[in-house]
């Protein structure tokens, strides 16, 4: 009797942590796009400076999601085999196809809902920001059923990036964790999570006047309900999506309980912090923590169903664990990329300034 031994050689990971950067600037975006809807809709309860704040993390998360997308693909160069190519039936395909649409769309929504703060930069001293104004292309008014005609459209298109990112992961048979329909739904869910943290930060990095700078009741019933609405979602998918595993083998796995249990206790947290945090009394340092908490939950649940769902052995026991990366491929590339949305946020921001009160002349008097 021979015994065969078979070793395994070092394999590239299929999905590298610009996946992650994507589905997670992504989903920012398209959530953000349906949360402004709903925001444009009820006009008269919620803020202008929120309403600003989601628009700008549609088209900032629509901007820098697709450069992620690009590292992903190890080649920038790649991307042009998507149109020389075009095969229908893909649907990385069919996403080269809807991501252009989403981010021009996204762009051009927070363009027409911007105008007005651009055309209002023209009065302010000095020389950046009256030139900056240019941007409104005239001073024309953007009508209300042209704003909810774009915003409608960006939501529909929104809505084909979401399809798209969920399907091409859950179309993979050979990992039952993603061949599933509650891989794609978690993703989508937990999406409007992060939407609220990246709008909490662009919000407070706005600049404004101590009694300007406030979110209304509206505003903050929206940021909670949404929150703790897709924080209960994702709780009662977890469960269902780690039981969908192969011969139900997570909960045998020391360290797969200790993700499950951390992915419940991120999103248990979202949820109580946005019940304690976004209230009508908030203060600064706890939308600061609000934010964080969303953001850390929002990655943590694409980072965890991505990435270390591919270091789970498909054919033996294993295991296989993952080396993260400190190059541009790992923590660089995480690192650089954030600090372009950083970047672009604080450039975005400086567009809504506060309104300019007129000067009270004190009259002079003859002693």
């Amino acid at each position: 009797m021979n015994i065969t031994e078979v070793l395994v050689q070092p394999q590239a990971i299929a999905w590298l942590p610009w996946a992650v950067q994507y589905f997670f600037y992504i989903g920012s975006a398209y959530a953000a796009a349906m949360l402004f809807l709903i925001a444009l809709l009820f006009d008269n309860h919620t803020s202008h400076r929120l309403r600003a704040a989601l628009v700008l993390t549609l088209a900032i998360g629509a901007i820098v999601g697709p450069l992620a997308l690009t590292g992903d693909l190890h080649q920038p160069g790649r991307a042009w085999h998507f149109y020389a190519h075009i095969t229908p039936w893909s649907w990385m395909s069919l996403g080269s196809l809807f991501l252009p649409v989403f981010s021009g769309l996204a762009v051009v929504t927070a363009w027409l809902y911007l105008r007005k703060d651009l055309m209002s930069l023209s009065n302010h001293s000095g020389k950046i920001l009256p030139l900056i104004s240019k941007l409104s292309l005239g001073q024309w008014e953007t009508s209300r059923r042209t704003m909810l005609i774009a915003a409608v459209v960006t939501v529909l298109s929104g809505l084909t990036i979401a399809l798209y990112t969920g399907a091409e992961i859950a179309v993979v048979q050979s990992r039952s964790l993603w061949h599933q329909p509650a891989s794609p739904i978690i993703w989508f869910v937990t999406a409007f999570i992060g939407a609220v943290g990246f709008s909490l930060l662009i919000w407070m990095l706005f600049p404004s006047d101590k009694e300007e700078k406030a979110l209304t009741t509206g505003d903050t019933r929206l940021l909670r309900q949404c929150t703790a609405i897709c924080g209960v979602l994702a709780l009662l998918l977890v469960p269902i999506w780690a039981s969908n595993n192969a011969a139900f083998s997570l909960y045998s796995d020391t360290l797969w309980v200790n993700n499950i249990a951390l992915l419940t206790a991120t999103l248990l947290g979202s949820v109580l912090l946005s019940f304690i945090m976004l209230r009508d009394n908030y203060r600064i340092m706890g939308l600061i923590i609000m934010s964080i908490g969303a953001l850390t939950t929002t990655w943590l649940v694409r980072w965890i169903t991505m990435m270390e769902v591919q270091t789970i052995a498909k054919f033996d026991v294993g295991p296989y664990p993952y080396d993260f990366p400190i190059g541009s491929n790992g923590l660089l590339g995480i690192i650089g990329m954030l600090g372009l949305w950083l970047a672009l946020a604080l450039l975005s921001s400086e567009l809504i300034q506060p309104v300019q009160k007129p000067l009270s002349h004190t009259p002079l008097t003859e002693h």
